[in-house]
């Protein structure tokens, strides 16, 4: 064996790593709280797509409504997915409490003329994965919101300028041993 690889096989084996401190706890968690705002998102994408599917895509209004619903979910599944920002989490998070609630108006009072039923095919899944999708989205949000740091306001270094000599196109730094010249 060469010494590198050697070195490097020791290393893997080396249990002195150093326990997992809040910070990695934290960035775990976050991590997977965020795959499962992902996972749900795609899923209230997935219904609304299905529905309009199955028929909604008749209803006048709110059958694009439910195609825009669909796309929309996948789409913001896909952001929070490769640009993990509080952000993301906050778009992702009015967009499905927006969904929730016009399912709330549409079994209550309607919407666009057209009322929905408790009975109707996921309106119950979708009360309960809307609901619960917010939350997660949220508590995401606020998770990697507080996990961020603002730069460090310190004193700023004051750049020492070397001596230089003035040319036509601007300022050229002086070599070692040109000072006096």
């Amino acid at each position: 064996m060469t010494g590198p690889t050697a070195f490097r096989l020791r290393q893997l084996a080396s249990p002195r790593r150093p326990p997992p401190g809040p910070g990695t706890v934290r960035l775990a968690a976050a991590l997977l709280l965020r795959l499962g705002c992902v996972a749900l998102l795609a899923w209230i994408g997935y219904i609304h797509l299905h529905l309009w599917q199955e028929g909604y895509r008749h209803i006048p209004t709110n059958g694009p409504l439910f195609l825009l619903d669909a796309v929309a979910g996948f789409v913001l599944a896909a952001v929070l997915l490769t640009w993990p920002r509080p952000l993301a989490g906050l778009l992702a998070a009015g967009y499905t409490a927006s969904t929730l609630g016009a399912l709330i108006i549409s079994l209550s009072v309607g919407l666009f003329g057209f009322r929905e039923s408790i009975s109707a095919s996921f309106v119950t899944e979708s009360l309960t994965i809307e609901s619960i999708t917010v939350l997660a989205l949220i508590s995401w949000t606020v998770l990697v919101a507080a996990t961020l740091r603002p730069p460090a306001r310190g004193p700023r270094p004051v750049a020492q300028p070397g001596p230089r000599h003035l040319h036509r196109d601007g300022p050229v730094p002086v070599q070692p041993g040109e000072e006096g010249r």
